[in-house]
């Protein structure tokens, strides 16, 4: 007896991450060149022209793309979805496109406008040039593989056949028995896109590792060499509270919609996540937070008592194309009341390296510095940590930098705040 099987979980799953996306700045097109210049500086996006009979159109440093007669479109790059563009003129005037094809006109003042588009400022044919465009949208998910097998060991595995044996997420799998046997019953089960990760595996060395249903919890440090993808599972947790080092020439790739914690050791300088390595998070949510110092106790009279810095919450350079990473230093360790001669500690950088955001969310926030405890004399509170030790380059999603405060005594006197971003600063969007 033939039996035809389908499954439509995959279809399940593919309307579920559609609701999942969130609408971002993702850059700003400004008219800074002749209006041929099309592509942003992030890539992101394509301004083009048109033109009516006699339109006519220049570029001019106080108006922008300027003229009469055309309208420009802005169309995404590959690997983006528009979902509204925001044209300001030269006098800030806006206009608002929400739906495909995103355009807007030029218009003449008095006069009908020559071509349909969306006019600036209402439609009341005041604009003639446009200064900048601000496109919202998301990162255009990548399509999901699945490999459909049978079980092993499943019995009469011969008059089996599976068609498309590889599958995208939306598209149905249609399963079919030729044999003579009565088939009772079929069950589909997702297996997860890498190796399950356990207990015992502290090493994760090249290859793909995933978060195990009921999320998984970590006491010891990890370590990272090669070229690692670790797939934060849907609805699961993966929580690292001694740390995680990314070894020189090591890049950890971090994809999914699971959640990761990172917590450093309190007591030690160690950061959350050490290593020269690269840190690349596309999706999901990623919270890493330095480890606190150790203080210096009340009455401390020694000569030159200093307390222990703060971890940084992330050594080394980061990458966000898509997700959420928030980042928070440790603080100093402070100075117990009475003490003489004694230095609160530095708080800890939430990261160390360069930051690169393409998409996402950044939140990057500095520790704060150790406190001096009061009537301590001649002892200084420690300084606060940066957000970012490195440069920051902005070319989409969103991204905020607070510095950590500095520790102070009961004198007021401390030491300076730490620099929200230490390096240099380039926005794109």
């Amino acid at each position: 007896m033939k039996k035809i099987l389908s499954i439509f979980a995959l279809l399940l799953m593919a309307v579920t991450g559609a609701m999942a996306q969130t609408e971002t700045l993702l850059t700003t097109i400004t008219a800074t060149a002749k209006e041929q210049a099309s592509y942003s500086t992030a890539n992101v996006a394509t301004v083009s022209f048109s033109y009516t009979t006699g339109g006519s159109s220049a570029y001019l440093a106080n108006w922008g793309w300027w003229g009469y007669g055309w309208t420009a479109t802005v169309t995404p790059a590959e690997g983006y979805t528009i979902t509204k563009c925001i044209f300001y003129d030269d006098a800030d005037r806006t206009a608002t496109d929400s739906e495909a094809p995103f355009v807007v006109e030029t218009t003449e003042e008095d006069k009908t406008p020559r071509i349909n588009g969306t006019p600036i400022d209402g439609g009341n044919y005041q604009s003639k040039g446009l200064k900048k465009i601000e496109v919202y949208g998301y990162v255009t998910p990548t399509a999901t593989q699945y490999s459909v097998t049978l079980a092993e060991g499943t019995d009469d595995a011969g008059n089996w056949t599976i068609s498309p044996a590889t599958a995208e997420e939306g598209q149905t799998v249609t399963i079919t028995y030729n044999g003579t046997k009565k088939v009772k019953s079929v069950k589909a089960v997702k297996k997860a896109s890498g190796t399950p990760l356990d207990n015992a595996t502290t090493a994760w060395t090249a290859g793909t590792f995933a978060v195990p249903a009921g999320g998984l919890t970590y006491s010891d440090a990890i370590t990272v060499s090669g070229d690692v993808t670790l797939v934060l599972t849907d609805g699961e947790t993966l929580t690292l509270n001694k740390g995680i080092s990314i070894a020189a020439g090591a890049t950890l790739t971090i994809q999914g919609n699971g959640t990761m914690n990172v917590n450093g050791s309190d007591n030690s300088t160690a950061s959350t996540v050490a290593g020269t390595g690269t840190l690349l998070l596309t999706s999901g949510t990623l919270s890493a937070k330095g480890g606190n110092g150790a203080g210096v106790g009340e009455r401390s009279m020694d000569t030159d008592n200093r307390a222990y810095a703060g971890g940084n919450a992330i050594n080394g350079n980061v990458t966000v194309s898509g997700g959420t990473l928030t980042a928070i230093g440790g603080n100093g360790g402070g100075v117990g009341r009475s003490s003489y001669d004694s230095y609160g500690a530095v708080g800890g950088v939430a990261i160390s390296g360069s930051v690169t955001v393409t998409g996402g969310t950044v939140t990057a926030t500095g520790g704060n510095g150790g406190d001096i405890g009061a009537r301590s004399l001649g002892s200084y509170g420690g300084a606060g940590g940066a957000a970012i030790g490195g440069d920051a380059t902005i070319s989409g999603g969103t991204w905020t930098a607070s510095n950590g405060t500095h520790g102070v005594n009961d004198y007021g006197q401390g030491s300076d705040g730490g620099k929200a971003v230490a390096g240099t600063v380039t926005d794109n969007r």
